[in-house]
């Protein structure tokens, strides 16, 4: 298959069990929108994709009814050589994650004490940075504890200024997603002031485009990312607790 916006389109419904509307699905795949529209509306003929309304959207998602489903996710599976053998810390990692709030599909939630909250919310910055995943979803593990985070213990945990940096972006993307302005004041005391460059956000291939996003928030904290606000905020309207 030549299409890269027809991979990238069924490795997001298929193997991510994503789902959205044409301009969703382009921020997410990073690809243009008249190319998500053409695929999606060829994939709806042949019935691999199936759509609703939702507001004043059409919102598309996976067949999951389609005779030939299993096979789809298996060749989309096995449409992913290059990436690495997942770490056995990285699963244990993600499991925490899941508990913490981050809706990672296929991962069962691996129970946190209260004293280990913080610790896996700064492991969970530095695992973002090498899964577009991760990162989609780590915004709601600090909107689910905002009122209990510890900034100065976030800061004594982060073993590197970089990982510091990270935690501040999350933080201040939280609140930018769920509205409290509070998060962003305490981000603050997370920046690494010493960047005046800006940097790749992934440190390795996420499977997405490489075409940086308009991102703002991103560039305030010197990331180029090749995700924009809409697709995290695609995520957090959708998994956020009311």
């Amino acid at each position: 298959m030549t299409s890269k916006t027809r991979r990238r389109l069924l490795a997001l419904l298929w193997g991510e069990d994503a789902h959205g509307s044409t301009a969703e699905l382009a921020e997410l795949a990073g690809v243009a929108f008249a190319g998500v529209h053409t695929e999606l509306k060829a994939m709806q003929r042949t019935q691999l994709v199936v759509s609703e309304r939702v507001g004043n959207k059409e919102v598309f998602s996976a067949n999951a009814d389609h005779p030939h489903a299993a096979t789809m996710r298996a060749l989309v599976a096995s449409d992913a050589p290059s990436a690495p053998p997942p770490r056995k810390e990285d699963q244990r990692l993600r499991r925490k994650l899941a508990a913490l709030g981050a809706p990672l599909a296929g991962v069962a939630p691996l129970k946190v004490a209260p004293a280990e909250a913080m610790e896996t919310l700064v492991h969970g910055a530095a695992l973002a940075r090498r899964d577009a995943t991760v990162a989609r979803s780590l915004p709601l593990c600090f909107w689910r504890l905002r009122d209990s985070l510890d900034v100065k213990a976030l800061a004594a945990l982060a073993a590197r200024p970089e990982d510091k940096h990270a935690v501040g972006f999350f933080l201040e993307l939280a609140g930018e997603l769920g509205g409290d302005r509070r998060l962003a004041g305490m981000a603050e005391l997370l920046r690494d002031r010493r960047r005046r460059s800006t940097h790749d956000f992934f440190l390795s291939p996420s499977g997405c485009s490489e075409t940086a996003r308009d991102f703002p928030l991103a560039a305030r904290w010197g990331f180029r990312m090749n995700m924009g606000l809409d697709s995290f905020r695609a995520l957090f309207e959708k998994a956020a607790p009311r």
